[in-house]
């Protein structure tokens, strides 16, 4: 399996960002990887706050994500906290404007955004065993789900 860094590009592109901004992003170092339950999807965080899913068989790039910035215009270097529920059926992602967004796993829409914060959400887990999740940034928030 390769990922290719045009596949991101051309993906984070789709997504809506500039030329420049997907070129950029796609160059930007990977900094977390989990596979979903079930083990068919790979979520891959990266600096520039992004983080992308990729099929877990072919590497082919299926959705990218982007932190929603607190500033108009503003945009982070750091990585994007993220991760799969333990359903699979959703991706859970902090962002800098402290608020945290939930997207379907299979068609990448978001489907809830979950405000608490008041600062860039740079930590998410979620609970294996509980309709639980839990994100922070200079304080928790336990969620239920």
């Amino acid at each position: 399996m390769t990922v290719t860094r045009q596949d991101i590009e051309s993906k984070l592109r789709l997504g809506g960002s500039t030329p420049e901004r997907a070129y950029a992003l796609s160059k930007a170092e990977w900094t977390s990887m989990q596979f979903n339950q079930s083990g068919t999807q790979i979520l891959v965080g990266a600096y520039g706050g992004i983080a992308f899913s990729l099929d877990g068989y072919e590497g082919t790039v299926l959705h990218s994500f982007q932190t929603e910035a607190g500033l108009v215009g503003a945009s982070t270097s750091l990585p994007m906290a993220a991760c799969f529920t333990s359903d699979d059926q959703s991706i859970i992602c902090g962002n800098d404007d402290g608020t945290v967004s939930c997207y379907q796993a299979d068609s990448g829409l978001l489907a809830r955004k979950l405000r608490g914060h008041v600062d860039r959400v740079g930590a998410v887990a979620v609970s294996p065993a509980y309709k639980q999740m839990a994100s922070a940034c200079t304080s928790t928030v336990v969620w239920t789900c």
